[in-house]
């Protein structure tokens, strides 16, 4: 019995052996996706963080229509008018879970000139310094801004036309994606301390968050903000959703 024993386990034995490791399953990419999401506001309607870690969106004179993006013929979004009085004010209370790396992605579309210089959003910790985050759209021409940095594409885009806008910034770069494709990168090579990106308390979508001012006139719906950099294909995948 136990010479057969013997035989038998040194014939398992081989056989791992030659077949080797077994290999991880990739991750599929709707799963990915939720690794890493703080926030997640649908703006349709709906004021719940779908990720289930902050407070409900407080959205203030702003309007929910239909979204007439193509291929969504039964999708809404939440429109401002570009005035102060349209706004989303974004609490987040989970705001210590970024530290070093952060994206945020949404889709909008510019649908008028807006108010001076007009924030699709705006993070604000409270002063000038780390957590300091807006978007501006103005006359086709789009600027993502921290407190020290900004870049600012070339591009022209159309007004009353939908985008997807993905954001990111870690310690090596910070970027810009629309429509699933990087169209603008800064190299960073670790010249900044994971501590110099981070997360602040409070939001709005629409306007300046410091105050009431430079509003954004046009659409916005499904907001997220992750504490990593997503990658090329999860930035492809919320873009085709």
């Amino acid at each position: 019995m136990k010479w057969i024993t013997g035989i038998w386990l040194l014939a398992l034995g081989g056989w791992f052996v030659g077949c080797g490791p077994v290999a991880e399953i990739p991750r599929p990419i709707s799963d990915s996706v939720k690794v890493g999401l703080l926030m997640h506001y649908a703006m349709d309607g709906n004021n719940k963080d779908l990720a289930g870690n902050n407070p409900d969106l407080q959205v203030v004179g702003a309007t929910i229509k239909p979204s007439v993006r193509e291929g969504k013929p039964n999708e809404v979004a939440t429109y401002f008018n570009g005035t102060r009085a349209n706004y989303a004010a974004l609490p987040i209370t989970n705001n210590i879970a970024v530290n070093g790396a952060l994206s945020i992605a949404f889709w909008a579309k510019e649908s008028g000139p807006g108010l001076y210089s007009p924030r699709v959003f705006e993070l604000w910790p409270g002063n000038y310094g780390p957590g300091f985050y807006w978007f501006n759209w103005y006359q086709g021409k789009i600027k993502w801004a921290g407190p020290d940095w900004e870049i600012q594409p070339k591009q022209v885009f159309d007004r009353n036309k939908w985008y997807h806008f993905v954001v990111t910034h870690d310690v090596n770069a910070i970027r810009i994606y629309v429509n699933g494709e990087l169209i603008s990168k800064i190299n960073l090579l670790g010249s900044i301390p994971p501590a110099a990106i981070k997360l602040p308390k409070f939001g709005e979508i629409g306007r300046m968050a410091q105050k009431d001012g430079d509003a954004f006139e046009g659409a916005v719906r499904d907001f997220r903000i992750y504490n990593r950099t997503i990658s090329y294909n999860e930035v492809n995948y919320l873009y085709n959703q």
